[in-house]
């Protein structure tokens, strides 16, 4: 099995989304989830309540991908991702993103012949309480049934990055920002995964930030307690939590350049 994180600078416009199948088809051979941040500035857009210039991205978007008519307005419609109101708690909000996210591609995927499913992270994924001064809810467990994939009878298994469940009152919460390594992090671990791959718009992990330093030097192999170090210490290209969590059963983690793919990239393991 593989782990597949599209980060939101990836998935900014249609052009970048149809890289998608592509990238799938290449583990034709493996079980493969594909855990997704929101697009572009979506969350952006939600954490100030910017609904009508969200509506019209995401709208301008699903044309872009040659969608039906009837598809966007399905989208549209479904009242779970625009039930806008003031009562919306912040992860309630923000996580609007994701799940559009994940109906768009999970969409875009079966129009090209891909066939999939989608999972609900918030199903899955429990934290702790709600902290409001973070913003953040801290990774409580993740609850898969027995035999889960033994169910699955398709191979690719679309589902959300960065949300998740509040465990004592199933109420919604998020990981915190960037936390969508994270959730691929964790499905990784829970399912055993060969590997995590995370696309980013950069080639891999460098010593320095590489628009600052021109002498900034790409690794292309680190340990985890040396990723972890550099990840910590203000280099933001992968959540600290991930690597530690993929640590603990030894499972390699890849960083590639989601608009450069013959880039090796760098293996944290």
């Amino acid at each position: 099995m593989k782990v597949l994180k599209f980060g939101g600078g990836c998935l900014k416009d249609a052009k970048s989304i149809q890289k998608v199948p592509k990238i799938i088809s290449h583990y034709d051979d493996d079980i493969v989830i594909v855990v997704l941040s929101a697009f572009g500035k979506i969350t952006n857009m939600l954490e100030d309540e910017k609904y009508e210039g969200m509506l019209s991205f995401i709208q301008t978007i699903m044309m872009d991908l040659s969608f039906s008519l009837n598809d966007i307005e399905d989208v549209l419609n479904k009242k779970k991702y625009f039930n806008f109101s003031n009562r919306l708690s912040y992860p309630e909000r923000v996580s609007i993103g994701e799940y559009l996210c994940s109906e768009i591609i999970h969409r875009y995927l079966k129009l090209e012949n891909i066939d999939n499913i989608q999972l609900d992270a918030t199903k899955y994924i429990f934290t702790d309480s709600w902290n409001s001064y973070l913003n953040s809810a801290k990774f409580h467990s993740i609850h898969i049934p027995n035999n889960f994939l033994e169910s699955i009878v398709k191979k690719t298994i679309i589902t959300q990055g960065f949300i998740a469940s509040d465990i004592n009152s199933n109420s919604s919460t998020t990981l915190g920002r960037e936390g969508s390594d994270y959730t691929a992090a964790i499905f990784g671990d829970a399912f055993n995964a060969d590997e995590v791959i995370l696309f980013k718009d950069v080639d891999g992990i460098y010593s320095t930030d590489p628009k600052k330093n021109q002498d900034a030097k790409l690794f292309s192999h680190l340990t985890y307690d040396d990723a972890f170090e550099l990840c910590s210490d203000g280099n933001t290209v992968v959540h600290p939590k991930t690597i530690n969590h993929l640590k603990r059963k030894r499972i390699p983690l890849l960083i590639k350049n989601f608009d450069n793919l013959s880039k090796p990239g760098t293996v944290i393991s």
